[in-house]
């Protein structure tokens, strides 16, 4: 699972989450939360929802969960 921070500010921070299979990568975005959450309050989870890798079997009309944005609001 790739975590990146896209925005980090005084006050605010930004994670993305990309998602593979959103079911599977249930644990360990589990695991991103606990870490993520150490830095401050995850205030939104905002899902990036489109096209993803079943979309090629089941057709464009099939989308999911590619990603998730992590909003946290700073500590302190």
């Amino acid at each position: 699972m790739k975590v990146r921070t896209v925005f980090d500010g005084a006050k605010w921070r930004i994670y993305y989450v990309s998602i593979d299979s959103f079911v599977d990568d249930l644990p360990e975005l589990g695991k991103v939360l606990e870490e993520v959450s150490s830095y401050g309050r995850v205030v939104a989870v905002v899902p990036n929802i489109g096209l993803t890798k079943t979309s090629v079997v089941f057709g464009t009309s099939f989308q999911g969960v590619k990603g998730l944005a992590l909003v946290v609001e700073k500590s302190g």
